[in-house]
């Protein structure tokens, strides 16, 4: 029996591409000097997210959808999802590491970030919460 890739030959070229570039791009970052930390911080980023942090948002997920239709899973899981990437951006900045680097070159200092990551966090749930109730009154 054959197996089929089972998308367009189009989706598996753009993904073969998309491998080839991340390659290539390890392979000049590892060229850099200080491929031990890369490495490191490439392992230590696939451990956390694959042992720790999927297992912990799928139960968090099941827990949420049990007993309840399932409709508001997504107006509550894309705002999480960006408020979370937003605060993995800008953690370092909000703990001021690097502050006086950064002061010393641009003469600016790095205060407001926290303040601006929850109002950014505030209006992405607004809009995700107004746009559920918007659906939800046009369904009934």
């Amino acid at each position: 029996m054959r197996a089929r890739y089972g998308a367009s030959p189009l989706h598996l070229l753009a993904h073969l591409a998309a491998l080839a570039l991340a390659a290539w791009a390890l392979l000049q970052a590892l060229q850099l000097g200080g491929a031990d930390r890369i490495v490191l911080w490439l392992v230590g980023a696939v451990v956390l997210h694959d042992v720790v942090l999927w297992p912990a948002y799928t139960s968090l997920d099941r827990l949420a959808r049990r007993g309840r239709p399932a409709a508001w899973a997504n107006y509550v899981r894309v705002p999480v999802g960006l408020s979370a990437l937003l605060l993995l951006v800008f953690f370092p900045v909000m703990c001021g590491k690097g502050e006086a680097a950064y002061t010393r070159v641009s003469g600016t200092t790095w205060e407001g970030y926290t303040a601006r990551w929850l109002l950014v966090s505030a209006a992405l749930f607004l809009v995700a919460g107004a746009l559920y109730v918007a659906r939800q009154g046009s369904r009934s």
